[in-house]
């Protein structure tokens, strides 16, 4: 008698299409990603940068899924790549650019140009750092693919995307407060900005990665522990762009500390 176990596995000629939800995240995290890009043409600042959150919500959701439901493959790699090249790399230095031109109210080309500059060399940096981070991935896996990664080396180009449209995000929260309007913004402390972020991104140093976070709890303390999540959660409903400032302001702040705490665990 002819077992029918057979018949519920794929053959070579097929996939299994819950292998594709990773890069169908992957796929909308960009697309979303690439729709800042319009916002901002049409000066939609704040719904342009929630589009590049919204994309590393997706970049942060299609590796869990995929590690979950145990559908990596090399195609997702590279897709996963070009994806944060296109919305992490290109989408925020055209949003930045197009804000810095519309507070700077610039009419001299040539000083357009040159404020151009820093823009190009954070995409530059945002694929070198892609690169690199694929290089170490494949390292890593043929040395030892059960290692994890406890911490990224440099900063993660979500993460550099978010904090290089801090700017914007925190002009919104001066302006809903009534402190500074556009016009005391100065580009050119900007354009600095987008050179720092950059080399963070190429940098060597240590930074803070979720797999690095291991601190338990006990049983009594879940409850708690999920009460502080909710209150948060409606903290941040009500004042999503504060809270993202002090997000930002934080993971700033953890680059040093955690840099500092790294070297002092390796000495050891």
């Amino acid at each position: 008698m002819r077992s029918n176990h057979g018949k519920n596995r794929a053959t070579p000629e097929e996939f299994l299409i819950v292998r594709l939800i990773p890069n169908i995240f992957t796929t909308v995290g960009m697309c979303i990603g690439l729709t800042g890009i319009r916002f901002a043409i049409e000066s939609d600042w704040e719904s342009a940068v929630i589009c590049v959150l919204v994309a590393a919500f997706f970049d942060l959701v299609d590796g869990l899924t995929a590690r979950m439901l145990k559908a990596t493959s090399k195609m997702g790699a590279e897709l996963d790549s070009l994806s944060d090249a296109v919305s992490f790399g290109v989408t925020p230095t055209i949003i930045l650019y197009l804000w810095i031109l519309s507070i700077s109210n610039v009419s001299d080309t040539y000083l357009e140009g040159w404020y151009w500059v820093p823009f190009i060399f954070y995409t530059s940096c945002c694929v070198l750092r892609l690169a690199r981070f694929n290089i170490a991935s494949r390292e890593i896996d043929k040395e030892d693919p059960m290692r994890p990664i406890s911490y990224f080396v440099g900063v993660p180009s979500p993460a550099g995307a978010i904090i290089l449209l801090s700017p914007i995000v925190f002009s919104v929260n001066l302006q809903r407060f009534g402190i500074v309007q556009f016009e005391y913004i100065n580009p050119l402390l900007v354009c600095l900005w987008v050179m720092l972020v950059s080399f963070l991104m190429v940098s060597r140093i240590p930074t803070i990665s979720l797999k690095s976070i291991k601190y338990r709890i006990s049983n009594r303390k879940v409850i708690f522990v999920l009460i502080a999540v909710i209150l948060g959660a409606a903290v941040i409903v009500k004042e999503q762009w504060l809270s993202l400032a002090i997000a930002i302001m934080l993971y700033l702040i953890s680059i040093p500390v955690f840099s500092i705490y790294t070297k002092k665990i390796n000495s050891k």
